[in-house]
């Protein structure tokens, strides 16, 4: 790819535990989205630079440190944005515990919030663990919870248990498990699924008229269940990345 000098590209990164999930925007277009391991990140950054015109660099973290090559990298941009509670938003956080709220949480609202501006929102993000979050529809986030992904929970009931197997993530399709291991899968994906269709229920008789925006690995596993319409966007979180880069570049 040849590198056009006069187009400046924004860099949003989203480190988890283990990977680092990385796109480039122009302006508000995501032109290209990858990932990479956590510790091959300093490679990642080196291809890019010789790829694109990178201007304005935004990291989200769920580690405690962010990779010292990023701030190296960063340092010399125009605009280099480490995500917090403190970062100036395009909404309004609603949360006794500000710093203690992920950071991936605050970027996938942001991007809900782009995506259905002055709309009232659930972000589903179904991943190891599943956060439900909402955003009202004066883009304040009023808060969310935290529950245990499918998969943890299969492992959970092999590991606190005697006798239990571990079940391998694999969906049923009949509402009764005929086997210990088809109630366990069961147990675990179908309760996973009532718990957030009852959810999204709950919501719209609270709240009235909203939307719902799945993301996360496991968010397709979803598409084909729920009586609620709902929106499959992967890269929430990086929407929501870049939103916040230019509001901080205005």
């Amino acid at each position: 790819m040849i590198m056009v000098d006069h187009i400046l590209y924004h860099l949003c990164i989203d480190i988890g535990n283990t990977r680092v999930k990385y796109g480039i925007f122009q302006s508000e277009e995501l032109i290209d989205v990858t990932s990479t391991e956590i510790d091959k990140i300093s490679d990642a950054i080196h291809e890019l630079n010789e790829s694109f015109n990178i201007g304005r660099m935004i990291v989200s973290s769920t580690r405690r440190d962010i990779p010292h090559c990023l701030r190296e990298f960063g340092k010399n941009l125009p605009l280099y944005l480490e995500l917090s509670h403190e970062t100036p938003l395009p909404i309004s956080l609603d949360y006794d515990t500000p710093e203690t709220l992920g950071r991936d949480r605050i970027a996938g609202a942001v991007g809900a919030m782009s995506i259905y501006p002055g709309q009232a929102v659930i972000i589903v993000d179904a991943g190891t663990c599943i956060t439900y979050d909402f955003l009202d529809q004066n883009s304040v986030f009023k808060g969310g919870n935290i529950a245990p992904g499918m998969r943890m929970r299969l492992q959970a009931m092999n590991s606190f248990t005697e006798k239990l197997p571990l079940a391998p993530f694999e969906n049923q399709n009949e509402i009764l498990g005929k086997s210990t291991i088809k109630a366990l899968q069961n147990g675990a994906i179908q309760g996973t699924k009532f718990e957030i269709e009852s959810f999204i229920m709950h919501m719209k008789q609270k709240f009235g008229a909203l939307q719902v925006i799945f993301t996360g690995g496991d968010a397709n596993n979803f598409v084909d269940f729920f009586y609620s319409k709902i929106f499959v966007v992967q890269n929430l979180v990086l929407i929501g990345l870049n939103k916040i880069i230019n509001h901080n570049a205005n």
